[in-house]
């Protein structure tokens, strides 16, 4: 099954002419539940003028981070992970850059910050908004990955890596309130997941409402009804039942 889906994703990236078999070390790589550890803000990047910055240069003290881990030389997974996390913001009804910010580090230190420059400017493009790829040393790279659980390994020592797609959802301070193992994730729940990590400032009232009854489920990959919430749905449609039929009984015993 894993060389057919590898297969399938180097058919459909231009970059790639033949299909290669696939690293043993792909079988091993995954994304640890990290979730309510902090990324460390302080560790610095490369802003665009090749000047280091601190990592909570671009994340906003009101608003949550949708935060990936890519590199700009990737020749499958990391462009179909970025065009699927585009589709799903598109439908988000949400501006990037304003109602949440979107950061992409690379996970490639010999990538320059001008690369990185010019990869915010199309991925900008390709949402409407700001989306904004940083490159970063070694030591950064490594800590920002640690934090956030995410495992990569380079490829027979080159330039190509093997990673896992992950979309992380951090709040304002930088927490990781919840993270998509998914090219795609859903939008609906991508959507949820910002305004749980938003802390209010994101999304309607009925909304933030909404996640009260949901929980998400690793396994799917998006938001489902808590088991309360089942079992309070059957007590519900119990009742009805048993209310429709006393009802039917008392017509019955009225036309007769």
């Amino acid at each position: 099954m894993l060389r057919l889906v590898t297969a399938a994703l180097l058919f459909f990236s231009a970059a790639v002419c033949a299909a290669e078999p696939v690293p043993v070390l792909y079988e091993r790589l995954g994304v640890i539940d990290n979730r309510g550890d902090g990324i460390p803000l302080e560790t610095l990047v490369f802003d665009a003028s090749g000047e280091t910055q601190p990592l909570k240069t671009w994340l906003s003290p009101q608003h949550p981070t949708l935060l990936t881990f890519n590199y700009l030389g990737c020749p499958m997974l990391c462009g179909l992970q970025q065009d699927g996390l585009a589709r799903a913001m598109q439908a988000l009804e949400l501006s990037p850059g304003l109602d949440f910010r979107v950061l992409t580090v690379s996970i490639d230190p010999l990538e320059s910050s001008e690369l990185a420059a010019a990869a915010s400017e199309r991925m900008s493009g390709l949402v409407g908004g700001e989306w904004v790829v940083v490159a970063a040393p070694q030591e950064s790279i490594t800590a920002l990955t640690g934090a956030a659980g995410f495992e990569y390994s380079a490829i027979d020592g080159g330039r190509d890596y093997a990673h896992p797609a992950a979309t992380y959802v951090l709040t304002s301070s930088g927490i990781i309130s919840q993270y998509f193992t998914t090219i795609e994730p859903p939008s609906r729940s991508l959507k949820l997941a910002l305004v749980e990590a938003g802390e209010g400032q994101v999304g309607s009232v009925l909304e933030q409402v909404t996640l009260a009854c949901l929980q998400y489920d690793l396994d799917a990959n998006s938001y489902v009804a808590r088991d309360v919430m089942k079992g309070g749905g059957f007590a519900v449609l119990g009742g009805l039942i048993v209310f429709l039929g006393m009802l039917w009984r008392r017509e019955r015993h009225l036309w007769r």
